[in-house]
């Protein structure tokens, strides 16, 4: 049974009951016997492995033999190679409807949400949150970097967010974003905290994963120091990109997710992962097409794909801080978090852990450029790293999960194979080699409909079908927009001339794809760094633009609760 989500003036209405709710909810659980502190997260007890000598090699191999099948079919059994290639494009026509029709049922569940049992409605009412949400910041403007921790601003509750923005060393300028950042937003949440990480080269390498692993890391030392640890207190973890956009419900929308998860209140929270669709509509009508299609064909895969098949999560997700301290939060000699995330938690608690969906929608960030050159060097930027990041996952998974949950790992193991390197690595070249006409190979015809149909048309079969299905993006992306009240200038014949295009741009992305894996296999690790896209071009929309001048001095500590105005203890100083 579902209920709409409150719209802004029932939540305004609802503001004052909440209120005083929530008061006697944080009086009853002081009043509460007191519990254990939260527990040290898993030990970091990896280390780097040969760098070439890995399960990447034989994902490499399987992506390039499904690649070129078709040829090798048409050469080895050319009697039955047209009616192997025609069934095997069935397949992967099959794949790209069930996606059309998830995505379709997926987004229309956005604005509702699960009512909670008798027992959860209970548990809901003394239950509080502390939400920690990890802003990275790497390249980007501090523009960008506002905006996202505005949308964090417009939450219901500011409140109850404990906000870590994390910055790299070698962030460019960095005195001057963070002392802006902390003076304009140091005092707007529950807990505002900025962390600076330095790489560790011995045992991580620089990108999200090992950044974010540090701030989660001191996010977790601060919740210990400030003994949020009480019977009926719930602490859920949110990471995000520098460029994401949160829906004003968002964690409204989270905490009713957990509650109907969670109905009881003492108990430990089930393991899961909720994700937000994603809409890459910032500036989207501005990318040229093989940007603004690949962002739809995104948006569409997510709500049929990523999310259907529990994949993995992207982006904007957010779990129980508990499924953090089981698997030691993220493994930081690995270059992308959200695609191992899944992974992860499955080899550290043995458990399925679910990718659901969070019914509001998330606003990301495209990848852009200066110029039409540098933005396409960005968009295949993107592309080869998150394919190098599936590579990564099918190597941790083979390595590190021992037959538990056997079922659910299995079936992960081919969804996820099947998913990135088959659709996404091999389809395209497939697809192409397959309907291309050999004339050696032996085209029989079927009966469709009373018609006798010659399989040497197959591939044009498969192409419509495509087309088909990449209309249903199309659809989604214009109800998104009213949904969002994003306003785009794009006329339809633009999108019509973009729609032909969905096609040769997949055939495009799948060869950066195909190509990236093979390179993986002779540059071996060190092709696996999470290489940050650039932002430069993307506009802020931030009502401040201006930031305050760089002070002449920085403090030391780079962990700072600026909500509070003092510091915990620095991890580590750097020079001035």
């Amino acid at each position: 049974m579902k209920s709409p989500l409150l719209t802004p003036e029932q939540r305004r209405s609802q503001d004052v009951e909440l209120g005083s709710d929530r008061g006697s909810a944080a009086l009853a659980t002081e009043n509460a016997p007191s519990s254990a502190a939260i527990e040290d997260p898993a030990e970091d007890t990896g280390r780097f492995g040969n760098a070439y000598c890995r399960w990447t090699v034989l994902y490499a191999a399987l992506i390039v033999v499904i690649a070129f099948s078709p040829l090798l079919f048409s050469i080895c059994i050319p009697q039955y190679a047209a009616v192997v290639n025609a069934a095997v494009l069935m397949v992967f026509a099959l794949v790209w409807v069930v996606i059309a029709v998830n995505a379709l049922r997926n987004f229309h569940r956005l604005g509702t949400a699960p009512l909670p049992s008798l027992q959860a409605l209970q548990s809901s009412q003394r239950r509080t949150f502390t939400h920690v949400v990890i802003v990275p910041c790497y390249l980007d403007p501090v523009e960008v970097l506002f905006d996202c921790l505005g949308s964090l601003l417009m939450q219901r509750d500011p409140q109850s967010l404990l906000v870590v923005v994390a910055f790299e060393a070698t962030t460019p300028d960095l005195l001057r974003k963070e002392r802006s950042v902390t003076d304009a937003f140091g005092s707007r949440f529950g807990h505002f905290l900025v962390t600076v990480h330095v790489v560790d080269h011995r045992r991580e390498i620089a990108g999200g994963c090992s950044n974010k692993n540090f701030a989660l890391h001191e996010a977790h030392r601060f919740l210990r120091q400030r003994g949020l640890a009480r019977p009926g207190h719930a602490v859920t973890v949110t990471t995000c990109d520098t460029d994401s956009l949160f829906h004003p419900n968002y964690f409204h929308v989270l905490e009713l997710m957990y509650n109907a998860k969670n109905p009881e209140l003492l108990g430990a929270p089930q393991n899961c992962v909720w994700q937000s669709p994603l809409f890459y509509n910032w500036d989207l009508d501005e990318r040229p097409f093989f940007n603004r299609v690949t962002c739809l064909l995104r948006s569409m895969m997510m709500l049929g794909g990523l999310v259907p098949f529990g994949l993995n999560p992207m982006s904007v997700f957010s779990y129980p801080l508990e499924l953090g301290l089981r698997a030691g939060f993220i493994n930081p000699r690995y270059g992308v978090d959200d695609i191992i995330a899944k992974v992860r938690w499955m080899c550290a608690t043995n458990e399925a852990v679910p990718v659901e969906l969070l019914p509001v929608p998330s606003i990301s960030g495209p990848t852009i450029g200066t110029s039409l050159a540098h933005e396409y060097d960005e968009w295949a930027r993107q592309i080869r790293r998150w394919i190098v990041g599936s590579s990564e996952s099918f190597h941790f998974f083979l390595v590190h999960w021992r037959g538990r949950p056997l079922a659910a790992g299995v079936s992960w193991f081919c969804l996820f194979f099947c998913y990135y390197a088959v659709l996404l690595c091999c389809a395209g070249v497939n697809s192409v080699l397959a309907a291309a006409p050999y004339p050696w190979v032996a085209y029989p015809s079927v009966a469709v409909g009373g018609l006798r149909v010659s399989l040497r048309s197959a591939g044009l079969a498969y192409l419509l079908l495509q087309y088909l299905v990449f209309a249903v993006a199309f659809y989604l992306d214009a109800q998104a927009r009213r949904l969002m009240t994003v306003r785009e200038r794009v006329g339809w014949l633009r999108n019509v001339a973009h729609w032909l295009l969905a096609p040769p741009t997949l055939l495009w992305y799948s060869c950066i794809a195909l190509a990236s894996i093979v390179a993986f296999t002779w540059k071996g690790k060190r092709m696996a760094r999470h290489d940050m896209a650039a932002k430069d071009g993307l506009e802020g929309r931030a009502a401040d633009k201006a930031a305050p001048p760089p002070r002449p001095s920085r403090s030391t500590s780079t962990s700072v609760d600026a909500a509070k105005g003092d510091a915990k203890g620095a991890a580590c100083a750097l020079p001035l």
